[in-house]
């Protein structure tokens, strides 16, 4: 049995999916671009205080035709918090970026939070098939023809790993040139419980494709990938993951309190010693130390995730 508050916000993001899939459906047409939604709403954690981060996603050659007015407005009627148009968020992304702009120069941190969120925490809210086929494209552009067996999603893995420590220094820089006074403790109980979530749940599905061959192993990431990451938990570590869904559900039943939110939106980077923070923190090395412990007895000690984790 699942603890309270994620019980509870996986039936809200559910009801509300479903009214904002209907709304879009019932408005648009075409199946050339889809609509998705990420953070906690793609999480299945939502609650009525989480924003609504969506984009639209389609092919370059069709970026003029983009409903971007007629999806915002449709979702704007639906939610109390919603992402600024044309921000990082509520905008086109074509999927030649989606997909191939892995690496290199040309790969920015935009562009590597927007695939990452995509692979890792992403619902569709129009065109399920599309959302699906730019899904699965990217994760044969993981694991490619030339994977062996023996190895798993590697190439993953180092993926997930460089958007975690990039949001982590990013954390820190933002916070060192006063960017992150606003919400700052929301914001770090977020890197300590949300992102590594997304963290974890992406190194596990990569650890699960071990032993498969290619063909295998993409099937594997779509299977888990496609799961919100507490449903990936218990899908992989059954009632193990209990003990770090406890925790988790601490975190989010403290943030969901408007009262107790409001309290932690006024706690700066200067406040690091506030009770209600230290407390929360402290909760978040024991997640840490829950997700280290199903890590270590699930893989044992010669399974390839812990070098790819290392080295």
């Amino acid at each position: 049995m699942l603890p309270q508050t994620i019980a509870t916000n996986q039936h809200y993001s559910a009801t509300r999916l479903a009214e904002m899939r209907d709304a879009l459906g019932k408005s648009l047409s075409g199946d050339t671009f889809c609509v998705v939604v990420t953070g906690s709403y793609g999480r299945h954690e939502a609650s009525d205080q989480s924003d609504l981060d969506y984009f639209i996603i389609g092919r370059e050659a069709e970026r003029s035709q983009a409903p971007h007015q007629q999806v915002a407005d449709i979702l704007g009627k639906m939610v109390t918090k919603k992402p600024a148009v044309n921000g990082p968020f509520s905008s086109y992304i074509t999927a030649e970026e989606l997909v191939n702009r892995i690496g290199l120069d040309g790969d920015t941190n935009s562009i590597t939070t927007r695939r990452l969120l995509f692979l890792l925490e992403c619902e569709w809210l129009y065109n399920e098939a599309g959302k699906r086929k730019f899904f699965d494209d990217l994760i044969a552009n993981y694991v490619t023809s030339s994977v062996t067996r023996d190895s798993i999603a590697r190439f993953l893995v180092n993926d997930v790993i460089r958007y975690y420590r990039t949001i982590s220094v990013d954390f820190e820089i933002k916070t060192r040139e006063g960017d992150a006074s606003k919400a700052w403790a929301p914001r770090r109980l977020k890197l300590v419980f949300s992102r590594k979530m997304l963290y974890f749940g992406g190194i596990i599905a990569a650890a699960e494709t071990a032993g498969r061959d290619y063909a295998g192993k993409r099937e594997k990431l779509s299977e888990l990938l496609q799961l919100p990451p507490i449903t990936r938990l218990q899908t992989v570590f059954g009632e193990k993951s209990l003990p770090a869904l406890e925790l988790y559900d601490r975190f989010l039943r403290e943030l969901s309190d408007p009262e107790v939110r409001a309290r932690l939106d006024g706690v700066g980077p200067h406040d690091r010693n506030d009770t209600e923070l230290r407390s929360l923190l402290d909760a978040g090395k024991g997640f840490s130390r829950e997700l280290i412990k199903l890590l270590n007895d699930r893989y044992g000690p010669d399974h390839p995730i812990h070098e790819a984790l290392l080295m």
